[in-house]
């Protein structure tokens, strides 16, 4: 049975893996001077697998996320801090989210958009414990603001045609086909005199 699974349930789960992540980079012995760029590769990492879930689930081709992710890879080279590259891989993921998987109303994806992502980054912001420990609690507190974006949007009617409107599309197709041949061939046979 291939069941679809909900783009709310998805978010959080992506959250809770992304902040175990998050919290396995804490817990690594680095220098504090190397540890703002294990968490933005942790950071990077996650956004690409939740940016190719997305891709995947709304039909979308994998090549499609190339230039957002490579944007988010050269501000990764150059960002000083998790907080300098915090700020970039949220506008990608507005970027990969509503620009590229999901389509619909521009004015609600939007909205949406400029409600989440300022409010993820801000309750992050304002709520997140002192040090490399509180970026776990913040990546899920991120990831949970997340999930709204489909509660705001709603999802059921932007994504893409249910499978039976696929098949009269389908269906549609093959009689244009079927037509245009046989005009062909009525002016083949016109201009044969037959």
């Amino acid at each position: 049975m291939n069941q679809k699974i909900s783009p709310v349930a998805a978010s959080l789960i992506f959250a809770a893996a992304a902040a175990a992540l998050m919290a396995a980079v804490a817990a690594l012995p680095l220098r504090p001077t190397s540890r703002p760029t294990g968490a933005n590769g942790a950071i990077l990492f996650c956004l690409a697998a939740y940016s190719a879930f997305l891709a995947r689930s709304t039909g979308r081709s994998l090549r499609t996320l190339f230039a957002p992710l490579c944007m988010l890879s050269a501000v990764l080279a150059a960002a000083p801090s998790v907080i300098g590259f915090a700020v970039p891989a949220a506008v990608g993921l507005s970027w990969v989210r509503s620009g590229i998987c999901f389509q619909g109303s521009m004015t609600r994806r939007l909205t949406a958009e400029a409600v989440v992502c300022p409010a993820g980054l801000a309750l992050v912001w304002l709520l997140q414990a002192p040090g490399p420990s509180g970026w776990a609690l913040g990546t899920w507190m991120f990831g949970l603001i997340q999930a709204l974006y489909f509660v705001i949007v709603d999802m059921e009617g932007t994504g893409l045609p249910e499978r039976p409107e696929m098949e009269r599309i389908a269906q549609a197709r093959r009689r244009a086909d079927a037509l245009m041949r046989e005009q062909r061939l009525e002016r083949a046979f016109e201009e044969l005199g037959l």
